[in-house]
């Protein structure tokens, strides 16, 4: 039987970065996943995520933005790849929106370079673009997009160069440990190691057997042509109006001049075993409303969808730290919509923990906080 360092469950994006990570400090390491990443069974569905420097949940998240920015650009000259595209970023709302406040708040006590337009003002500067009177627009020059696909597989290059191992399309069936080591079982062999780092998304919960205090939701994700030669749009991000707890609905040009678009919901909770990639009209009608309104000149219907998940504590931060019950299993879970942007840190992060390195930057985000039982 093999053995090894690290086992990390869940090679996906946060899986993924934490081999790379492990890997690159010569420690041995096999990653494994149910499915080959990427893959449109958990949270990295399509071909783009946003990434924005901007964030609505605290001080904490600023320099781990800078960390992952620096990474993402690392290993994109190691690989020679396009991982993220500069686009800038819009965000349109209202004062007293709770979103749309925490997530100026944090700009203007941030290094991060943004301007706050109002009135004739923002409709000016972003002509394209629908604006209110009585709405902000506030534009970050420096945000991105990233390239999914690109991006998980750079990772798992310089993972496989440095000498880790991926299993693919072997799920994982259950995993135990004792004072010296883990097991992990699959339907292909037994596996053991001195360590485990558990990242399997939606399918956290069951996989840690614990009750964590976290929700799933179904996303869905649509994408419309645009005009035939207009040029690219920033990506945008409209705010719930005063007093609304709802997440703001997001859009974002795609590699191949398409825009794609998604109104968020945290009000559809699912099994995450029951994902299925079918949309209803009532899905495509949603995303359909919002587009034409904030984007007049997209007229044509949808080209196609994308659905995927993401999970949320209930405090709205990651959960990452050594499991309630064994200090030689490392979780990482609730990417809470923005996980995959952070990837390179989260990685680092998880493998600074498996390690045991301190890492007091990130005691908001310790699985501690909650009275974890387990399930």
């Amino acid at each position: 039987m093999k053995t090894y360092d690290v086992i990390v469950v869940g090679a996906g994006t946060w899986g993924s970065a934490a081999t790379w990570h492990l890997a690159r400090r010569g420690v041995r390491v096999l990653a494994i996943d149910a499915h080959t990443p990427p893959h449109e069974h958990g949270s990295h569905g399509g071909l783009t995520r946003l990434a924005r420097q901007s964030n609505s949940t605290g001080p904490q998240y600023v320099q781990l933005t800078v960390r992952a920015f620096e990474l993402w650009d690392d290993l994109a000259a190691r690989t020679g790849t396009e991982l993220m595209t500069v686009t800038g970023n819009v965000m349109i709302g209202e004062p007293g929106s709770p979103w749309f406040d925490a997530t100026v708040a944090s700009l203007e006590s941030s290094p991060f370079e943004h301007r706050v337009l109002a009135g004739e003002q923002a409709r000016s500067a972003f002509p394209r673009l629908r604006i209110a009177d009585h709405e902000l627009a506030v534009f970050e020059p420096a945000a991105r997009i990233a390239h999914v696909p690109a991006a998980l597989r750079a990772m798992q290059r310089v993972a496989r160069e440095a000498g880790a191992e991926f299993r693919f399309d072997e799920p994982v069936l259950d995993w135990s440990s004792d004072p010296s080591t883990v097991r992990v079982r699959t339907a292909r062999g037994e596996y053991v190691a001195d360590r485990l780092v558990i990242t399997t998304g939606a399918f956290s919960a069951r996989v840690l057997h614990l009750d964590l205090p976290a929700r799933v939701d179904r996303q869905v994700l649509v994408n419309f042509a645009m005009p035939p030669g207009s040029a690219p749009l920033p990506s945008i991000y409209v705010a719930g109006p005063a007093g609304s707890a709802a997440a703001p609905d997001y859009g974002c040009i795609e590699p191949d001049g398409t825009w794609k678009f998604s109104v968020a919901s945290n009000s559809h909770e699912i099994d995450p075993s029951t994902l299925s990639q079918d949309v209803t009209p009532d899905d495509i009608a949603k995303v359909t409303a919002v587009v034409r309104d904030r984007i007049p000149e997209i007229t044509d219907p949808p080209v196609r969808s994308t659905v995927c998940m993401w999970t949320e504590a209930v405090d709205g931060h990651w959960i990452l730290g050594p499991h309630p019950d064994t200090p030689r299993v490392v979780v990482g879970a609730a990417c809470n919509g923005r996980g995959f942007r952070y990837a390179p840190a989260i990685g680092e992060i998880l493998a600074d923990l498996t390690e045991g390195t301190a890492r007091p930057d990130i005691d908001a985000f310790t699985p501690a906080r909650f009275s974890l039982t387990p399930s």
